[in-house]
């Protein structure tokens, strides 16, 4: 079984009054295609996806987008752990979707 683990991608911070969600979005294609392309069978994301407990829609879609791209790749299974600036019920909702 291969694993990847990776953390604190604080989707939605700003640097410096600054949005970077065009940052957010190039790692996380990258990310997704490293998936794919080393045929990583588990993801395991430890904290913070989210840069606040209360996401902007952008950075929800950003997640959820994410989600589904991989579940629909290679890997199979994916773990993610709330960090202090997530809300659990954010990273919980698309459970049900996912687990079809």
């Amino acid at each position: 079984m291969k694993l990847l683990h990776t953390a604190d991608i604080h989707l939605g911070r700003h640097l410096y009054g600054r949005r970077r969600h065009h940052e957010f979005a190039a790692f996380l294609d990258w990310l997704a295609a490293t998936l794919d392309a080393e045929h990583i069978d588990a993801l395991v994301i430890a904290g913070d996806i989210f840069d606040t407990a209360t996401p902007s829609p952008r950075s929800q879609a950003q997640y959820y987008q994410f989600l589904c791209r991989i579940a629909a790749g290679n890997c199979r299974h994916i773990i993610i752990t709330a960090g202090n600036h997530d809300s659990p019920a954010f990273l919980d909702a698309p459970r049900d979707i996912l687990r079809a």
